[in-house]
């Protein structure tokens, strides 16, 4: 299934089929995520999410449909992603991540959370392991991601001053699918040892208006 992008890759596709990501939330950003991990080859993926199928969720969460609604997304995402890649490894996780989270071994962690609390959890778990975290975020028309590699300046430092989770936040779906793709593509590139890519650096995006930003972050972790 991975001809018509196994030249492209060359022999970065066999790293891909030995390595192992974790994505963190299986919601908007989580479902094209993994569906896309699995399809380039990725061979191990754990699936971390605590939340059911929920109708509203619909409308940008790629792996569900209504005949879900009301069961663990992990469960229905590993049963439908290995329908897309049998030959991944899928490891459901039903659980919140916390301070006490036992992160596995990964090569990179890719941060679809929704909400500043758990990410700064991720960010601690991912910095005391050594782990690349490739992190992003949304929110109506507008998204971000960046890179956050031992050493390099830290999530927590850079959005310090983000607010609490109040209401139920709206988001465009073109946004999410576009964020989650360019996610993979920093995980691949990650993996395959290429970390060119957005350290301490943020890319801001805006659909509503075209416009993509590239924000350079000075420091680093300390």
């Amino acid at each position: 299934m991975f001809q018509r992008h196994s030249q492209l890759l060359g022999d970065c596709l066999k790293r891909l089929f030995s390595a192992k990501v974790l994505v963190a939330g299986v919601g908007g950003l989580g479902c094209t995520v993994s569906s896309l991990l699995v399809r380039l080859g990725v061979g191990h993926v754990y699936l971390l999410d605590s939340g059911v199928v929920d109708e509203p969720d619909l409308n940008r969460q790629i792996l569900y449909d209504r005949s879900d609604l009301g069961q663990r997304k992990v469960e229905v995402a590993q049963k439908k992603l290995c329908q897309i890649n049998p030959h991944c490894e899928i490891v459901p996780m039903h659980m919140r991540i916390d301070p006490d989270f036992c992160l596995p071994s990964v090569d990179v962690v890719i941060d679809c959370l929704d909400n500043f609390e758990s990410k700064f959890t991720l960010d601690i778990l991912c910095e005391k392991k050594q782990i690349p975290l490739v992190h992003a975020g949304v929110e109506g028309f507008s998204g971000q991601l960046m890179n956050v590699l031992p050493g390099s300046v830290r999530l927590r430092q850079i959005f310090s001053a983000a607010p609490k989770e109040g209401a139920i936040r709206q988001v465009y779906p073109p946004l999410v699918t576009l964020i989650a793709s360019l996610q993979v593509n920093e995980a691949v590139k990650l993996i395959c040892g290429d970390v060119t890519g957005l350290v301490n650096e943020l890319m801001l995006i805006d659909l509503a208006s075209m416009r993509f930003e590239r924000i350079k972050i000075r420091g680093g972790a300390n």
